[in-house]
Parts: structure tokens; C-alpha cells; sequence
């Protein structure tokens, strides 16, 4: 592994809502770690939800985001909750 995928790997493991960083670490890697769909910076304190990444692009996004794209693509496949 190159340096950056484990810096990647380091981050990803950050992603619990058991962790906690400090403020300069948040805005730091903000960007790395902010949900790809609404922006919101899932290393805040205030966000307690799961984290998700696509297995094929990588990008990641929040709970909410996440569980719409489900929605949407149940709804398209005919399934309705």
C-alpha cells in the first residue's frame, strides 16, 4: 500500500460514532470525509449515523443519503415500503 491508501485507511477507520477528533483534524480532512450527496462532514460530533462507501467508486455518504438512494432504487425495481 502506498501512502495516501493508507492514510485513506486510517480515515475510513476514524468513521464510527465511537471515535472522536479534534476540531483541526475534522476541517482538515473534511473533504475526504463529508458525505458525497449532502456535504455533511461525518466526523462532526453531532453525526451519529453509519457511514457508507460504493465498493465500486469509493466515494462515501451518510445514513440519510444512503438509505434514499435505497429508497430510489427499490421504488424502481417495484418494491415499495
Amino acid at each position: 500500500m502506498n501512502e495516501d491508501e493508507i492514510r485513506k485507511e486510517r480515515i475510513r477507520g476514524l468513521l464510527t460514532p465511537d471515535v472522536l477528533v479534534c476540531k483541526d483534524c475534522r476541517e482538515k480532512y473534511k473533504e475526504e470525509v463529508s458525505c458525497s450527496s449532502c456535504g455533511i462532514n461525518m466526523l462532526d460530533p453531532g453525526y451519529k449515523g453509519m457511514v457508507y462507501e460504493c465498493p465500486i467508486c469509493g466515494k462515501l455518504y451518510c445514513e440519510n443519503c444512503w438509505k434514499k438512494a435505497e429508497g430510489v432504487k427499490q421504488e424502481s425495481k417495484g418494491i415499495f415500503h
